[in-house]
């Protein structure tokens, strides 16, 4: 009995039961605030998402001389130039094929045989007329019999679905106010942090919205470059396959993109239905191998290359976010999902009674030479990553000295890789070979740029002796 009241009593343990109760009490009135402000929060949550979209090109242009807010000004006007133009163009695609009376006929005749062939297919076709109390030949009449849909003519239905595309006008304009005046706030707050908690506090702060731009930034600019390339070989494929409103597709593959896992091959289905019905077998495969395979390249492969684990979020948690958010707000919350939960699991790992939420969510939690050849994967150590490398060797507990021959041989790692060299990774490089049979050539061979041959064989090197070191 004693022991138990011990543990009961136990700081730690209290202090961790009240961690998760406030968690879980914040959350519920998170959760609550999502459902009945959804008209106020949900303009404001795609402003942010929009203003991380723009801001590496702001800082860009900022960086050659121009203002902050004329930077903001020039990368909006552009990307409503872009956004304006496509969605012209979709648009008029999607009016031309509503207006043709012909074509959507064409369509519900050639998938009503389509459909009159399948329930004549041995297994499915007898399972298909089980299921039909009355048989009306065409889709829409048999589905509606079997309690799928209302009735309506499959074109109906994707005339319906481009109808309300107007509706996102209104939205429109509200979020164009939000971005507007986030822009105004966004270099005013760090002031006002300061002010506001003197001290160490306003530098914490500003360390925790470096990470927070850096992670964001990352997977936008990542998110809208594999978006394209995927949504322009779609697009090229389904114009050459014929299939109708081809742009319209290609747009929603690149939206449907910034939706972790399962965004892209939702995208497939529009124009996989469209090739059901207009194109034969043998092309109607060709055409969902060359879609699936388009997406895997891009998904699978470059995204993951170009980003790493920039992210670092666990795949069960985020399938699980995609579907809540989808329950909440939609395909608008899919696709605003993770980047908002990105910057929650960062403030997260940057309070210590909240760490051990930020590493359960994660993908994986790395030793620290892996978290070191992660963070020195483009050659350059942000302010953020810095930040939470420091973080992790605290937690891990290994002093200054390991440290500086993890990074050193991460650093040797990675540009023998690479195949160039930069400054902070050649800094690291001759910190950790200090005393090394290596230092002296090291000294003289390694330079800023373009790895020599020369220069590799000590690298290697290096890397084997400080192997050894550890091993020690």
């Amino acid at each position: 009995m004693g022991d138990i009241a011990n543990v009961i009593l136990n700081k730690p343990f209290h202090r961790r039961v009240a961690t998760i109760s406030h968690s879980m009490i914040i959350i519920a009135l998170a959760v609550i605030a999502l459902i009945y402000l959804e008209s106020v929060l949900k303009p404001f949550f795609i402003a942010m998402a929009i203003y991380f979209v723009l801001k590496p090109g702001a800082d860009k242009l900022s960086d050659s001389g121009f203002p902050q807010f004329l930077s903001f000004l020039t990368m909006l006007l552009l990307a409503i130039l872009v956004v304006t133009s496509t969605a012209f163009f979709a648009w008029s695609q999607a009016q031309d094929f509503t207006d043709d009376k012909d074509r959507l006929s064409e369509y519900d005749n050639k998938l009503d045989r389509k459909w009159k062939n399948l329930k004549e297919v041995p297994v499915i076709g007898a399972i298909l007329k089980d299921a039909i109390k009355g048989d009306t030949e065409t889709v829409g009449g048999d589905l509606a019999d079997m309690g799928v849909g209302s009735g309506g003519t499959v074109t109906g239905v994707f005339v319906s679905m481009l109808s309300g595309i107007g509706g996102a006008i209104t939205t429109g304009v509200t979020v164009l106010f939000f971005l507007i005046f986030i822009v105004f706030e966004a270099h005013l707050l760090p002031g006002r942090i300061d002010r506001a908690w003197p001290g160490g506090t306003s530098h914490r702060m500003e360390l925790i919205t470096k990470q927070v731009q850096e992670s964001v930034n990352t997977y936008i600019v990542v998110k809208t470059g594999c978006g394209l390339g995927t949504a322009l070989l779609a697009g090229i494929v389904m114009w050459m396959y014929g299939i109708d409103l081809w742009f319209v597709w290609a747009v929603m593959t690149f939206v449907f993109n910034y939706v972790p896992y399962i965004g892209s091959l939702i995208a497939t289905i529009p124009p996989i239905i469209i090739g059901l019905i207009l194109l034969s077998p043998a092309h109607l495969m060709m055409l969902i191998i060359l879609l699936l395979v388009n997406q895997q390249i891009w998904g699978n492969y470059i995204e993951t290359k170009w980003a790493g684990r920039a992210l670092d979020l666990s795949p069960v948690v985020l399938l699980l976010l995609t579907a809540f958010s989808f329950w909440l707000w939609g395909i608008v919350g899919m696709v605003l999902a993770v980047p908002l939960f990105v910057i929650v699991k960062i403030i997260l790992e940057n309070i210590e009674e909240t760490r051990p939420f930020a590493i359960l969510i994660s993908e994986r939690a790395p030793t620290l030479e892996e978290a070191w050849s992660d963070a020195l994967r483009d050659g350059v150590l942000s302010p953020g990553e810095s930040h939470k490398l420091k973080e992790l060797q605290k937690t891990l507990g290994v002093s200054d000295e390991e440290t500086a021959l993890v990074a050193g041989r991460s650093a040797a790692a990675t540009i023998l890789k690479r195949g160039r060299a930069k400054q902070q990774e050649v800094d690291f490089i001759l910190l950790a070979a200090k005393g090394t049979p290596q230092e002296n050539n090291l000294i003289d061979k390694l330079l800023i740029g373009r790895l020599s041959k020369d220069v590799r064989p000590y690298l290697k090197d290096l890397v084997a002796h400080l192997i050894d070191l550890e091993e020690e």
